[in-house]
């Protein structure tokens, strides 16, 4: 019997393309559908959620590519690894209202769907040009730290994308079944 590998790079970047997909498929909803907040669910609308786990995605790809190259000013040697967050990682499931986005990953306060679906396109195109890389994925050593996870290597900044996605899109289902 083998054992899966949580923070194998093609199975990561897999399971974000059909999660990606999902997302393709919500932004084509009324818009009534995508930017109605359900405050009994989430502070944020399905638009919102789905604009957030876009923006982390093209980090989270962004981070994987430059690890990858070992190219950028935000790479560094593994300080500052987290065995609580790469055990969450691991598991591929984060807890419900426990994090705030930082800024730079927070949904813009009026929701743009074209341009949603545009930035939407460039992460689907990156996370399939990754996925013509996995051996350089699998060996980049150094790592970009994530400001509540620590320091992530490649395949975890994978593993997050994928995780994080899911965990979103968990919201917006809950959010559109009401």
């Amino acid at each position: 019997m083998s054992v899966v590998d949580p923070l194998d790079p093609g199975r990561n970047l897999a399971a974000l393309g059909l999660s990606l997909a999902r997302v393709a498929r919500r932004l084509a909803l009324p818009a009534s559908a995508l930017l109605a907040p359900v405050r009994a669910v989430s502070a944020w609308s399905v638009g919102e959620h789905l604009f957030h786990l876009v923006l982390a995605c093209d980090l989270s790809l962004r981070n994987a590519t430059s690890l990858a190259r070992d190219e950028g000013l935000l790479l560094r040697e593994p300080e500052d690894k987290n065995p609580e967050a790469l055990a969450l990682l691991r598991r591929g499931r984060f807890p419900r209202g426990v994090a705030r986005a930082p800024r730079f990953v927070t949904p813009p306060r009026r929701i743009d769907l074209a341009l949603l679906g545009r930035l939407l396109a460039e992460v689907r195109a990156a996370r399939e040009h990754l996925a013509g890389d996995l051996a350089a994925l699998s060996a980049a050593p150094r790592t970009i730290p994530h400001q509540l996870l620590g320091d992530l290597d490649a395949r975890e900044w994978l593993r997050f994308a994928r995780a994080h996605t899911a965990h979103h899109l968990l919201i917006v289902r809950e959010i559109g079944r009401r």
